[in-house]
C-alpha cells in the first residue's frame, strides 16, 4: 500500500484536504483508505449503548456489524499507542492510505497552513514534510507549495510522488515470425487487444512485422500526446536463460540481444534470415546447439533439425519463468509446433526499433524499474487459458488478445504494482506467473 500524510496544527484545514483528496482518487479510480490520529480521550462509543456495556465489562475487542458496515474496538489497556505501522498491517489491501496527524511517523506528508494560526511550520524542523498547502505565503526552503484548496494539484504531486498513476491504456500483442499472413484475419498471425483510458477496443489484425511496428509507434505516440501511461504485452520471453547475452554480446545487460537482433536480422513481410542467425549464434557456442530445427534442406551445418542432436553447449533449457510456467517452451526452437525462438528474435528486433523511436519514453520491465510513459512487459496468454476456451468459436489469437488486455485494465493500481514486483534482473519474467486465478477472474469481468 502507498502511504501519504497530511499534517499541520490544529484548525489548518488537514480534514478538509483529506476529505477532498478522498474524493478525487476516488474519482480517479484508486481506492483509498484514511487513518487519523485523535487525542487519548477520544472514543466513538457512549455510555448506554449495548457495545459500550460489552467493553465496560471487561471485553478486549468489541465487533459491531450491520447490514452496510462494521467497526472493530480495541481497549489498549495501557500498553501505549499504537505504531502507524502496526495500524496499517489492520487495514484491507488499497491503493492508498491518507494518513491524518502522525508528524512524527517517517512516511511522506505534505503540511497544511493557514496563515491565522501565526505559527511557525512544521515543516522546518521535519524533513519528511515534502510539500506545503497554504492559505498565504510561506518560507518553504525549497519545497513546492500549492495553495490550500487546489486539491487536482496536491493529488498530481502525491500521484507522482508515490507513482500511484499507474497506468492509464493496455495493449496485449500476440506475436508471430512467420510471412505475411494476407488480408483476411486469420490465426497464427500477429493480433493486438487495446483498452484506451478505460474504453475496450475490437482487437486489431496485422498481417506482418511492419504493420506491428508502424501500429505500435501510432499508439504510443497518440498516449504521448494525451499524456497517459501506456502498458504494452507482448508474449515471447525479453531474455534467455542466464549467460547467454554475455556469451554472445560480452554484456550480461539483456537488451543488449536486443540491439544485436536489431543489427543481424535481416526482416522482410515476406522472408527473414532466423534460421540463419541462429545456425551463426550456435557457432559461437561448444558442442552442438542451443537453437535447434530448421527448414528441410536449409544449407545451416550448425543449426541441428531435432533438439535431441544438441549437446555440450553449456547453456540451460529453459529460465526460471518457463520452468515455472506449466506448458511453456522453451526459447532455442526455432520452428515447429510451440516453437518460439522466432518469435524472441524478429520480437526483439522490432522492440528495439520501437525504443530507438522514443528514446526517453519506454521502460523493458522487468530490466528498467524507473517508472516511464511506456511499459513493454512479458505476457503469456496460456495464464488465462481456461477464460479463451469459452470463446472456442472465435479465432484464439484474437480471443487471447481481447481477454488478457480486459485483465490488465481490470486489475486494481496495487495488484498490477505488485506483480511487476519482481527480481528477474537477467532472464526477464512473466508478468501475473504464479497470479493465473486472479488473472481469469479478471479477464471474466465486463
Amino acid at each position: 500500500m502507498r502511504v501519504w500524510g497530511i499534517t499541520g496544527w490544529k484548525n489548518s484545514g488537514k480534514t478538509g484536504l483529506v476529505e477532498r483528496l478522498v474524493a478525487e482518487f476516488t474519482r480517479r479510480g484508486l481506492t483509498v483508505s484514511t487513518i487519523k490520529h485523535a487525542h487519548h480521550s477520544f472514543d466513538i462509543d457512549h455510555p448506554g449503548r449495548d457495545s459500550f456495556r460489552h467493553r465496560d465489562a471487561g471485553a478486549k475487542e468489541v465487533l459491531l456489524s450491520s447490514e452496510k458496515r462494521w467497526a472493530l474496538m480495541h481497549e489498549t489497556n495501557n500498553e501505549g499507542e499504537a505504531s502507524l505501522d502496526a495500524l496499517l498491517k489492520k487495514l484491507a489491501p488499497c491503493d492508498l492510505v491518507l494518513v491524518e496527524g502522525f508528524k512524527h511517523e517517517p512516511h511522506p506528508k505534505i503540511e497544511t497552513y493557514r496563515g491565522e494560526t501565526e505559527q511557525e511550520l512544521i515543516a522546518h524542523e521535519n524533513t519528511t514534510i515534502r510539500a506545503i498547502a497554504s492559505d498565504t505565503q510561506v518560507t518553504s526552503n525549497g519545497r513546492p507549495v500549492f495553495n490550500l484548496d487546489d486539491t487536482l494539484g496536491i493529488a498530481d504531486f502525491i500521484s507522482t510522488e508515490l507513482d500511484l498513476r499507474g497506468f492509464d491504456s493496455f495493449a496485449v500483442v500476440d506475436w508471430s515470425s512467420g510471412n505475411d499472413t494476407g488480408p483476411k484475419p486469420k490465426k497464427d498471425a500477429i493480433w493486438a487487444g487495446t483498452n484506451v483510458a478505460g474504453s475496450e477496443r475490437e482487437p486489431v489484425y496485422l498481417r506482418n512485422r511492419d504493420l506491428a511496428l508502424d501500429w505500435l509507434a501510432d499508439l504510443i505516440a497518440a498516449e504521448r500526446a494525451d499524456k497517459r501511461r501506456l502498458l504494452i504485452g507482448f508474449d515471447f520471453p525479453f531474455g534467455y536463460p542466464a549467460g547467454f547475452a554475455h556469451h554472445v554480446t560480452g554484456s550480461e545487460d539483456p537488451l543488449s540481444m536486443w540491439h544485436f537482433y536489431r543489427e543481424h536480422l535481416i526482416d522482410t513481410p515476406q522472408h527473414n534470415n532466423r534460421f540463419a542467425v541462429a545456425s551463426e549464434l550456435n557457432a559461437r557456442f561448444p558442442g552442438i546447439g542451443p537453437f535447434w530445427f530448421k527448414p528441410k534442406n536449409a544449407d545451416l551445418p550448425d543449426l541441428p533439425l531435432k533438439g535431441r542432436a544438441r549437446r555440450d553447449h553449456g547453456m540451460k533449457e529453459r529460465r526460471k519463468a518457463e520452468e515455472l510456467a506449466k506448458g511453456a517452451f522453451a526459447c532455442w526452437q526455432m520452428g515447429g509446433a510451440g516453437a518460439v525462438g522466432g518469435q524472441v528474435m524478429t520480437g526483439m528486433a522490432v522492440l528495439q526499433k520501437l525504443r530507438e523511436r522514443f528514446p526517453t519514453d519506454i521502460a523493458v520491465w522487468p530490466f528498467q524499474q524507473e517508472a516511464k510513459a511506456v511499459h513493454f512487459v512479458e505476457i503469456w496468454p496460456t495464464l488465462i487459458d481456461p477464460v479463451v476456451r469459452q470463446y472456442d468459436k472465435d479465432i484464439r489469437d484474437r480471443a487471447q488478445v481481447r481477454l488478457l488486455t480486459r485483465a490488465l485494465a481490470n486489475l486494481r493500481t496495487e495488484r498490477l504494482t505488485e506483480m511487476m514486483t519482481v527480481n528477474a534482473p537477467e532472464e526477464g519474467w512473466i508478468l501475473g506467473l504464479g497470479h493465473e486465478d486472479e488473472l481469469q477472474e479478471a479477464a471474466c469481468q465486463a
